[in-house]
């Protein structure tokens, strides 16, 4: 397979150990970013990891994210831990799932098995994992080859002259309730409301595309003329678009396809007065709670929402499990991960990881003779921001252990706290560089 290494044991160890030399080549342009300017937006660096970085490293995952083993899962480690430091600036020391946390980057064998997922559930369409998407029938890409060319496409008149009936349609979700309304109106009575309620894992756009398709049957079956209005742009552009492969909305393109004699179609201004339009949006928010029980089958968005769910929940296990010094410590400031979360302040990162300019850091790594400050206690991050007696100045208020989590919570929009912690670890990094000159 193109791309994808195979050893003769028919493993993907091999593939795997190629991402090493990858990731440093894929990394070599940011790190001459970073270090000509610090000042570069993280969330910038996250966005180019998610979108470039990581697409590349999980390239073929659909194939090989499903059969990892501990020495992948460590290897996979490594592998993502040379971004993740250069990116979160931390000591080189700082475990590689503490920095997973710290950044909200998620670790990569789960990232990987995600992707294993996604193409058997999706692309494969197997049966084996319908517990994970809880047995939801999903839409699905069908060969746009095998369509006719003049049913690729969908562009009906803008406006009938002598259409009989004006039609509004509408979708709406509100409290992760989905419904559509179909408004019927004649000589500007509204004569006829068609309300339907979709599962909550429809979106919006397959509420206002069904309502655009529910009208356009009704035209046929009635045969009559009708002026349809909506104010779904992106129902309009799927329609009029010759590439998309969704099973649903190319039904949706046939009836429309079948009934071009009978529809106008055209878009209007949401919210601006119109009472047709707005008639339909008040039905449609009614459709929600109210309307006909209506199947239509999940969007591929659904299936990426639980993947991310599921790699939330397998990450966190994972990180619970996590034991090391620093990893407790970290989760006692911090609630659980996020792929949200990111600290852009490497003070912080010092603070949270322990692992820093601190005398208790480096006696560990035999840097200094012993792990007590000059002024006789233990050195560590919480010494110098809470009680070192030469950092005084600069002290903040030490939290009790049920408070934690809400003090770094506002620790990290606080810039004058920040500043503090960082006046006292530039005492406490002059004092570990004397502790230093002064050992063997």
């Amino acid at each position: 397979m193109l791309g994808i290494t195979i050893d003769n044991k028919l493993t993907w160890t091999a593939h795997i150990n190629t991402l090493y030399d990858r990731t440093l080549f894929l990394t070599s342009n940011f790190n001459r970013i970073i270090k000509t300017d610090w000042s570069v937006n993280k969330n910038l660096i996250k966005f180019w990891y998610n979108t470039v970085i990581e697409k590349a490293l999980l390239y073929g995952a659909n194939v090989w994210g499903g059969a990892l083993n501990k020495y992948h899962v460590d290897r996979l480690h490594t592998i993502q831990r040379i971004f993740l430091l250069k990116f979160a600036r931390g000591y080189r020391t700082t475990s590689t799932n503490v920095l997973n946390v710290l950044t909200g980057i998620p670790p990569l064998h789960i990232a990987a098995k995600a992707e294993f997922l996604k193409f058997q559930i999706w692309v494969r369409r197997s049966g084996d994992y319908n517990d994970i998407i809880n047995n939801v029938q999903l839409d699905y890409n069908i060969l746009i080859k095998n369509i006719p060319s003049d049913m690729k496409l969908v562009s009906l008149s803008e406006h009938l002259p002598d259409a009989t009936y004006e039609v509004y349609t509408d979708g709406s979700k509100i409290n992760e309730e989905t419904g559509l309304d179909v408004c019927i109106l004649k000589d500007n009575d509204n004569t006829q409301n068609f309300l339907f309620k979709l599962k909550p894992y429809n979106s919006v756009f397959q509420a206002e595309l069904a309502a655009i398709q529910f009208a356009a049957n009704w035209a046929v079956s009635e045969n009559s003329k009708i002026n349809l209005y909506t104010d779904s742009l992106s129902s309009i552009l799927a329609l009029q678009s010759a590439s998309s492969r969704s099973n649903f909305v190319n039904k949706a393109k046939t009836d429309l396809f079948k009934a071009k004699n009978l529809v106008g179609l055209s878009w209007v201004k949401a919210h601006v007065g119109i009472q047709g339009n707005e008639l339909a949006d008040q039905q449609a928010k009614l459709a929600t709670t109210t309307g006909e029980e209506l199947l239509i089958p999940a969007p591929r968005s659904y299936l990426n929402r639980t993947l991310k769910q599921l790699i939330l929940h397998e990450w966190c296990g994972y990180w619970n499990k996590y034991t090391s010094a620093s990893g407790i410590r970290v989760r006692g400031f911090l609630d659980t991960v996020s792929p949200n979360f990111l600290i852009y302040n490497k003070i912080l990162i010092y603070f949270l990881s322990g692992h820093g300019p601190f005398p208790f850091y480096l006696h560990r790594f035999k840097r200094v003779n012993s792990p007590l400050c000059t002024c006789g206690l233990v050195g560590d991050a919480d010494h110098y921001v809470f009680d070192c007696s030469l950092t005084r100045e600069f002290h903040l208020i030490k939290p009790t252990e049920a408070s934690k989590k809400l003090w770094f919570k506002n620790l990290m929009s606080n810039k004058q706290a920040i500043g503090k912690m960082t006046n006292s670890f530039k005492i406490s990094n002059d004092i570990c560089d004397s502790l230093t000159r002064d050992s063997p």
